[in-house]
């Protein structure tokens, strides 16, 4: 398909920015949808693994910038993969002298890929193990304590719409990409980082990294896994509550 898709999570109660939520990769877009409804603010999600590509990461940014051009406002909220393509996006924009992002949630990520020691391998398991049984292992993986039961299947199907390619595809790019020296570039408008202590693939420092390298963001850690906005979403609402009003 030529467009990414574009789900509506939440209408929202208030006015305001609209949540424009990145899952990552292999991850449901869905897995927002409670602390969309939880939050308040009017909310959709973009399946930016499911359009033609190309699916590196510069490419997938651009493309969410054409997604949301319709928005006046927006606050972008990156899960794993999505964060970097948050980030991207926000400094896309910024160059492009657009005003709409109101601000960011980098939740579950890192600014590289340094420490984040399975990527490699996950690669190649996508390359040589692409079936249900991998997509029930890499889901199981994705949550500490597990969401409700209709979204946790909906989770093991995901992956399923994908192409095997284009998540390998995005992997390899995140492998060649170094956010730290382009923090600082993302301060002056509201971050929260959000990171789940139970996380086994990305670590507190990954996320801690994040947020000292961006001037005035707030680092909140959970009781939770890799997938916090589903996880927890009423604390993840809270966050988004508090930081942006």
């Amino acid at each position: 398909m030529d467009d990414m898709p574009r789900i509506t999570l939440a209408g929202g109660e208030r006015a305001g920015p609209t949540l424009v939520c990145l899952p990552g990769a292999m991850c449901s877009p869905h897995v927002f949808a409670g602390m969309a409804r939880l939050s308040g603010f009017p909310a959709l999600a973009l399946a930016w693994l499911e359009d033609d590509g190309p699916h590196d990461l510069v490419s997938i940014a651009a493309r969410v910038s054409r997604a949301i051009t319709d928005l006046p406002s927006v606050i972008l909220v990156g899960h794993s993969m999505g964060t970097p393509i948050a980030m991207l996006t926000a400094l896309q924009e910024a160059e492009s002298g657009g005003s709409r992002i109101h601000g960011l949630v980098l939740s579950n990520s890192g600014a590289n890929t340094r420490g984040h020691g399975d990527i490699a391998a996950l690669i190649d398991r996508i390359r040589h193990d692409w079936n249900a049984s991998f997509w029930d292992a890499f889901i199981a993986r994705c949550f500490h304590t597990p969401p409700s039961q209709p979204l946790l299947e909906q989770a093991r199907r995901y992956p399923g719409r994908l192409r095997q390619q284009a998540v390998i595809d995005v992997l390899s790019s995140q492998q060649e990409m170094d956010f730290l020296p382009l923090l600082a570039r993302l301060s002056g408008t509201p971050v929260a980082v959000i990171h789940g202590r139970h996380d086994p693939a990305r670590t507190i420092g990954h996320a801690r990294e994040l947020a000292d390298g961006i001037a005035g963001a707030q680092l909140h850690v959970f009781d939770t896994g890799h997938t916090s906005c589903a996880e927890d979403p009423g604390r993840f609402a809270e966050v988004l509550r508090e930081t942006f009003g």
